[in-house]
């Protein structure tokens, strides 16, 4: 028998003794889940200075702030979180919007739309 031929006739009889012997085993179901982020909308309701939308995932904040009235008022997102809040940078001018992006610890609770007079 030449080396080639007997080469891999022990290659694969080691496979299937490893195998055979549970060394070989395919990725659990709990490493293949393990990067799974949780991610819930910001839901702020519209205000008549503006509206916001965007997501949390994992205290990673991202989204849009728009202004949609020439009225001095700058409309910004406020999101709570378990152990405080977060607010968004502000748009200003009718038909601007911003977007933001940011983090904090906790979990999310909820949203609302804030302005200030720019």
């Amino acid at each position: 028998m030449n080396k080639s031929i007997r080469f891999r006739t022990f290659a694969a009889a080691t496979v299937i003794a490893f195998c055979s012997l549970g060394l070989v085993s395919a990725p659990s179901a709990q490493a293949s889940t393990a990067g799974i982020s949780t991610c819930r909308n910001i839901e702020a309701p519209r205000v008549a200075e503006g509206y916001g939308n965007g997501r949390v995932c994992d205290g990673n904040i991202t989204g849009t702030v728009h202004d949609t009235k020439a009225d001095g008022r700058c409309p910004y997102v406020r999101v709570y979180f378990t152990d405080g809040w977060w607010d968004s940078p502000w748009a200003g001018g009718s038909g601007k919007a911003v977007d933001f992006s940011g983090f904090h610890t906790g979990d999310y609770t909820g949203a609302e739309m804030k302005y200030i007079s720019c």
